[in-house]
């Protein structure tokens, strides 16, 4: 009998929900199969078998929560006790295999999120019309079905933190707990860098030209490129730039590792491709963690300033927001210029205001005068 137990598949965090189970107690296994897929509080990941036999058990039902080391389910090894096992899955095969057709015709693959909210809702996903990308069903899509079909009740209803919400949760609760939080504000003028952006031939997005100026920055400013654990304050030479990603699940931070050896189109390249595998859900464990500094980026839903939330054990943590168009007087002459609102929360304890200072005044003057950066 062998012991499918669930491995450690994130670094930071101990627990995994499971989303699918791809065999079912009788079905032939053989090495390599696709046993299960499973959340943890980052992404969806498969665990494959490791040799041949037959399901005996599923301990862990779909929608359950496994920790690391718990047995999710059994496996008998052909010609080792099983052989009573494979006959009668046989002799059920057909009653079976019409129960199994029915459940996976039924089995609409969404988030653990919205699976939650169509249940709460009473809303069956095969009768929801997906209007996403490539015809995925989205949040809006669920709530206008149940609205169609008048499935919401008239009193409100609650909706328990579970997987990555309930991960952002403590995550940021225990951030707040642990530090003393500031932040600095200020306005960058980014219209030559604008200018530049714009008459250039490679096409980098504004995201990625305000992260490679923040390494920049960094680099000139070492002392918030580091961590405080323990009582523990660590300065690194390397940056590893998390930026922070919107998915359906919640907000995710891949890390691009060693970011400051990067040159512009390069970086721009790596976030592109790290964004795509956290919104596809088949990023690496290694690639969400071991960040020394974080990047959020407001702009694109009209935000100026706001407070960002240090990401632990980090010590500070940059907010971007609404490029926006403005006006000034020179020499009595009204110009039309463009400016960042830029927020810079960090760790009070570690940090004082004159070094977050500095860093906002090495980013800023960076950003206004761009032909610095080669420096």
């Amino acid at each position: 009998m062998i012991e499918v137990k669930l491995p450690r598949i994130d670094e930071d965090h101990n627990e995994s929900s499971i989303v699918f189970w791809h065999k079912q107690v009788g079905d032939a296994i053989q090495k390599g199969d696709v046993l299960v897929e499973v959340q943890t509080e980052k992404a969806v990941t498969e665990i494959d078998a490791d040799s041949d036999g037959i399901m005996n058990e599923i301990i862990v039902k779909r929608g359950e929560v496994a920790s690391v080391g718990d047995i999710i389910c059994t496996i008998d090894q052909e010609g080792n006790g099983s052989e009573s096992i494979e006959i009668n899955a046989k002799e059920s095969k057909t009653s079976k295999q019409v129960s199994e057709k029915q459940e996976k015709s039924t089995f609409v693959r969404v988030s653990p999120r919205l699976r939650k909210i169509a249940k709460e809702l009473k809303v069956a996903l095969t009768d929801v019309k997906g209007t996403g990308s490539g015809g995925k069903i989205t949040e809006q899509d669920i709530r206008n079905t149940a609205e169609g079909s008048e499935a919401i009740s008239s009193r409100e209803t609650g909706t328990q933190l579970t997987g990555i919400r309930k991960t952002i949760a403590t995550r940021m609760k225990q951030s707040l707990q642990d530090s003393a939080q500031l932040t600095e504000t200020a306005y960058a003028d980014v219209t030559e860098l604008a200018n530049i952006r714009a008459n250039s031939t490679q096409k980098v997005s504004w995201n990625t030209w305000l992260m490679y100026v923040a390494i920049k920055a960094l680099k000139q400013n070492k002392g918030l490129n580091a961590h405080v654990e323990n009582d523990w304050y660590t300065q690194y030479q390397e940056v590893h730039l998390g930026f922070a990603t919107d998915t359906e699940d919640g907000l995710i931070v891949p890390v691009v590792k060693n970011a400051h050896l990067l040159h512009l189109v390069d970086l721009n390249k790596e976030i592109a491709e790290l964004a795509t595998s956290v919104r596809n859900k088949k990023i690496h464990s290694k690639d969400l963690s071991g960040s020394t500094f974080t990047v959020t980026n407001l702009g694109s839903f009209g935000v100026h300033f706001f407070t960002p939330i240090i990401n632990p054990p980090e010590v500070a943590i940059l907010g971007l927001g609404k490029i926006e168009t403005y006006v000034v007087l020179k020499d009595g002459i009204p110009q039309e210029r463009k400016r960042l609102p830029i927020s810079l929360t960090f760790d009070h304890q570690v940090i004082d205001g004159a070094p977050a200072g500095r860093f906002i005044q090495s980013f800023v003057e960076l950003l206004e005068h761009p032909d610095r950066l080669s420096e």
